[in-house]
């Protein structure tokens, strides 16, 4: 399946003229530094590497049960329509693989069944959660606020992030329907936000966004700034989406975070997001010269460390 969305973050994002700078400072070092030969073959390597950075397809995974709202929320970042919503019946039943398109790029969504579909599905999803978990660069694991059981769901990630292994790749916890969470008069409808706590001395006990946070993250046993509470509307409001998509900016490697923030809805992505994919991409090249630059030796590779310095 395939979608098209508007999405058009890169005007801050842009590296080409930075590109054309750095390729152009290596092409002046002096003869004597380095051969005409091996000067070139940096400058096809680290072309082929920027090549592959900006044009890279990243492929995110929305996991969570039935009814968690993954569809709604990947449409509110990526694009209108970019999965199925149904507010009735669940209708993921096997994993979609949406091929999101805009002007500046691509990206891979995999929609997956909810675990707590079926009982007697559970094993299959969670086999299948399992199987393409290794394919993914980032898994957005979806719980509905208002959910209380999470026996289904914990199964499942337990299999895909067994606690003595690194998580990979990176998950981040939505609590999804946030507004749910809160009494009517807790929730400033038009501005789409929980309204400020009525004790000005803050003496309250954590309010009910905080208090689902903590539960969720003791019984997945998260880390910090892994998870995040979120709630869209079908009118376009977002609560706290810019916010998660700092926290996938933050998680993913540094050759990543440049693909993910191309394919956001500008209006979600902050000018902190920016600067990181941007830094991220910068700091991949570097990482890369230095790797490739060890054939042409230490003098070389101090030189264009100078220029990524300069930058």
């Amino acid at each position: 399946m395939s979608q098209t969305t508007n999405n058009d973050t890169t005007a801050d994002l842009d590296t080409t003229d930075d590109t054309q700078e750095l390729l152009q400072k290596i092409e002046e070092i002096p003869s004597d530094t380095i051969s005409a030969e091996s000067k070139q073959e940096l400058l096809q390597k680290i072309r082929a590497k920027v090549d592959e950075i900006r044009n890279y397809v990243p492929k995110v995974g929305v996991f969570g049960d039935t009814g968690a709202g993954k569809s709604s929320l990947c449409n509110a970042l990526f694009g209108q329509d970019a999965a199925k919503v149904n507010d009735v019946e669940a209708c993921t039943r096997d994993p979609q693989e949406i091929l999101l398109q805009s002007k500046n790029g691509r990206m891979i969504l995999v929609d997956v069944p909810g675990t707590a579909e079926d009982p007697k599905h559970q094993k299959k999803y969670t086999a299948l959660y399992m199987s393409l978990a290794s394919e993914l660069d980032l898994i957005l694991w979806a719980i509905k606020a208002d959910d209380r059981k999470y026996a289904s769901a914990i199964e499942a990630f337990h299999a895909v992030y067994p606690k003595d292994k690194p998580q990979e790749p990176p998950v981040l916890f939505v609590i999804t329907q946030t507004d749910k969470t809160n009494p009517t008069d807790g929730w400033d409808r038009e501005a789409f936000k929980p309204k400020p706590d009525p004790d000005p001395d803050g003496k309250q006990l954590l309010g009910n966004i905080a208090i689902k946070e903590r539960d969720v993250s003791k019984k997945f046993d998260l880390k910090g700034g892994q998870i995040i509470s979120v709630a869209t509307s079908p009118k376009g409001k977002a609560y706290n989406l810019t916010e998660l998509v700092d926290l996938v900016v933050e998680a993913l490697p540094d050759d990543k975070k440049f693909s993910f923030i191309r394919e956001a809805k500008q209006k979600h992505v902050s000018a902190k997001a920016k600067k990181k994919a941007k830094n991220g991409f910068w700091a991949s090249i570097w990482g890369f010269v230095k790797e490739v630059g060890k054939v042409v030796g230490p003098v070389v590779i101090k030189m264009v460390g100078d220029i990524f310095t300069k930058k």
